[in-house]
């Protein structure tokens, strides 16, 4: 670039000055975007998962007799899925571990012993139980998911912003 004064080429140091600011804010708008879609799937993908062992709860303690296969197989599914919540991008989401529990509580606790196994009705406890936890956990799932990558402070980190409640 060839100019004819110095007067001229600081009459552009500006537009230069806010053409790299631009770029830096599209580029970190860019960013948050690809942040907030990976997470999304993310949890699709662990909320798929969690009604997936609902769904299998569900038919092993509807069904007529003790499936030990089924059971060690939702064992060791939830503990996946906790295992899963320690895991980027949940380890910034705020989980109870209450909520956890209760989950593997809803599963496991009772009816889960072959010797005192018995067939679930469709309105037991065992099965509203199973149903309760699973909709909780999806439910701290979507507003930790919401409160991290929803915020209308396009600027705030997410680290930062978990200490704001």
């Amino acid at each position: 670039m060839c100019y004819s004064s110095n007067g001229q080429f600081l009459t552009q140091i500006p537009t230069w000055l806010i053409v790299v600011a631009g770029w830096f804010v599209v580029h970190h708008l860019s960013q948050k975007r690809d942040q907030r879609k990976e997470a999304r799937e993310r949890v699709d993908q662990l909320v798929t998962a969690i009604l997936s062992i609902e769904e299998r709860a569900v038919r092993f303690h509807q069904s007529d007799s003790y499936q030990g296969d089924v059971a060690r197989s939702l064992l060791f599914d939830i503990q996946r899925i906790i295992a899963k919540l320690k895991r980027h991008p949940f380890g910034s989401f705020v989980i109870s571990p209450t909520l956890l529990k209760e989950l593997r509580r809803a599963v496991t606790l009772k009816n889960f012993d072959a010797s005192k196994f018995t067939r679930q009705e469709a309105n037991s406890a065992i099965l509203s139980n199973i149903a309760d936890a699973v909709d909780d956990i999806e439910d701290q799932l979507e507003q930790e998911y919401e409160r991290i990558y929803l915020s209308t402070e396009w600027f705030v980190v997410p680290s930062q912003q978990k200490n704001c409640r």
